[in-house]
């Protein structure tokens, strides 16, 4: 990134179009949800974040949640709840991208395992 290149996050826009030149992107056209408004940004790179709201209301009451919905865990993937685990973008880990949510999930399902072998199973 050159000295006059600056960092700039778009909130409340819904993109209508990703522009390049065939080899990299160029632009974005997006328009403003609050105004309406539609703009065009010249620009090198975007990271797009589709939502912030988990798939979470089925659990309330069921496994502890935090104020904005996710799945509470601890570093194991365990949930409010023994032997159930969780992982990926309903939980509280951060930086919610499929690549965290893939070893989050090998994680959950190694500590599932750990769990059931040091478990006795029900009658």
């Amino acid at each position: 990134m050159s000295a006059s290149s600056a960092v700039r996050v778009l909130k409340m826009a819904q993109t209508t179009e990703v522009k390049g030149d065939g080899q990299k992107v160029t632009g974005l056209v997006y328009q403003d949800r609050a105004s309406g408004q539609v703009h065009e940004v010249e620009l090198e790179g975007i990271f797009v974040q589709i939502g912030l709201l988990p798939n979470s209301e089925w659990l309330k009451g069921t496994l502890e949640l935090s104020r904005f919905g996710e799945i509470i865990v601890d570093a194991k993937g365990q949930t409010s709840l023994p032997g159930v685990f969780a992982a990926g973008d309903v939980t509280t880990v951060p930086y919610k991208q499929i690549v965290i949510a893939v070893g989050e999930g090998a994680k959950a399902s190694l500590s599932a395992f750990d769990h059931l072998i040091r478990t006795s199973a029900p009658a």
